[in-house]
């Protein structure tokens, strides 16, 4: 057996020597191995930060695609009929029925604004009537259906509240205009109704009539005083003239004094105590108010966009309470993302383009867009790939807004001004999540660049 081999001291090595060596390659190999894991992980992050980056350029891009409204009422939204099928397809898989799980009028609001969105599309082009009757009816069943009713008490008057029997009227007077008075069964239940509405009216206290026990909304009742308007103007008999101006008066009187503007509701005796204006009703009214009362309109259309016009990151939008005024969201409203309503910032782009403000109206267009990520097919399109079919038919509503009758002489007298410059904001955006990345990819750029320029020696 030979003996250990000796060290320069002559001395054998010792045992403690050759494990101070084993830990020191087991230290090696460890710090290897983090090493690797720290470079997956930075390769991770660096590719999640690119995917990021990514997406955030793409939405920027975005925001220069062209607005989805028409150029002008007359002819439709080059989208429009797509959206029409997709939101029909929804209905037919029971949509109406999921979107009464989220509020009490999921389920009517659903075939409603459906069945509007038709009225109005053949109000911009007539080749359209014949189908658009049609599918106004179907929706029009729908509301008169055990499920459409349920949610409301069949003891108010003049039918199930005021919610219930305005909107199903002024639906109504929207298949009647369109068919343009002819069909004689149309214009007669048309009357029908609007007697039922016109008497309520006339035996109330107040012009904001309940649409739940002891609730009552403003918005609920002008689509009744529109459909009053509508069969006058149908049928030139002036039979509701008057209903409709005492109907004016006494909500002027009832006013909200922070704001001038119509209140988001009111008390369900008089309707003397009333609260704050908000958008989201306000987007309703303003909708509507043109074919009732021009001058009216205009005047409430111009204290709106003092109170509630506003941006986010550089995109008009509308705030849900007036400013100077904070609040929360609620079933009416849906969330508030900084006192902003998507709801009414939704609608409010089919108001915008009825008082011809189209640059902001096109704007927030443009906007959806872009954060609504739509997708199209050969036959359908959805925003949010379909998850909310109210809000689809909500967009689809707001695209094809138009006066019924009125021509401009409700627009203010300026345009509301947007800035050419408004996507700027978002930009910056993408240059501050830019920044954190170019910056050391920079700095480790130019390092390599200076190393590879070797010193020249005379």
């Amino acid at each position: 057996m030979m003996p250990p081999a000796a060290t320069a001291t002559g001395q054998p090595p010792r045992k403690s020597d050759s494990q101070h060596d084993g830990r020191k390659t087991n230290s090696t190999d460890d710090c290897k191995q983090k090493h690797k894991s720290w470079s997956k992980v930075k390769k991770l992050c660096f590719a999640a930060w690119l995917s990021f980056i990514s997406v955030v350029l793409f939405l920027n891009i975005r925001l220069y695609t062209a607005s989805p409204l028409a150029a002008d009422t007359q002819h439709p939204p080059s989208t429009l009929l797509l959206q029409l099928n997709a939101n029909r397809t929804a209905l037919d898989a029971n949509a109406a029925s999921q979107m009464q799980q989220f509020f009490p009028e999921g389920y009517y609001f659903s075939y409603l604004f459906h069945g509007l969105t038709w009225v109005e599309l053949a109000m911009r082009d007539p080749q359209y009537s014949a189908e658009a009757i049609k599918q106004a009816e179907w929706c029009l069943g729908h509301l008169d259906s055990p499920q459409g009713k349920a949610p409301f008490s069949k003891q108010l008057p003049p039918d199930h509240g005021m919610f219930y029997s305005a909107w199903k009227c002024h639906l109504l007077a929207g298949i009647a205009t369109i068919n343009k008075g002819k069909d004689r069964a149309q214009v007669q239940r048309l009357r029908t109704e609007c007697d039922a509405l016109s008497n309520a009216i006339q035996n109330s206290s107040t012009p904001f009539l309940p649409s739940y026990t002891a609730s009552a909304w403003p918005c609920d009742s002008i689509p009744a005083i529109h459909a009053l308007s509508t069969y006058d103007r149908l049928s030139n008999e002036g039979r509701y003239r008057d209903v409709v101006a005492g109907w004016l008066t006494a909500a002027a009187r009832r006013l909200d004094p922070e704001t001038g503007l119509l209140p988001h509701t009111a008390d369900a005796n008089d309707g003397r105590k009333v609260s704050v204006a908000r958008a989201t009703s306000q987007v309703i009214m303003l909708r509507l108010l043109p074919d009732i009362d021009a001058t009216f309109a205009r005047d409430q259309y111009s204290l709106f966009r003092e109170r509630f016009f506003t941006t986010f990151f550089g995109a008009p939008c509308v705030l849900e309470y007036p400013s100077g005024i904070s609040g929360s969201g609620d079933v009416d409203s849906g969330p508030l993302i900084f006192g902003r309503s998507l709801s009414a910032t939704v609608l409010m782009m089919g108001v915008a383009q009825i008082y011809g403000d189209m640059e902001f109206a096109n704007a927030i267009g443009q906007t959806g867009e872009t954060a609504g990520l739509p997708w199209t097919s050969a036959e359908q399109k959805h925003y949010m790939a379909g998850v909310l079919p109210i809000g689809d038919i909500m967009v689809a509503y707001a695209h094809v807004a138009r006066p019924w009758f009125s021509s401009d002489q409700h627009h203010p007298e300026t345009e509301y001004p947007v800035a050419p410059s408004w996507r700027m904001a978002a930009h910056c955006f993408l240059l501050l999540v830019f920044l954190p990345l170019a910056l050391p990819l920079s700095r480790r750029y130019l390092r390599k660049s200076a190393g590879q320029i070797a010193p020249t020696h005379q």
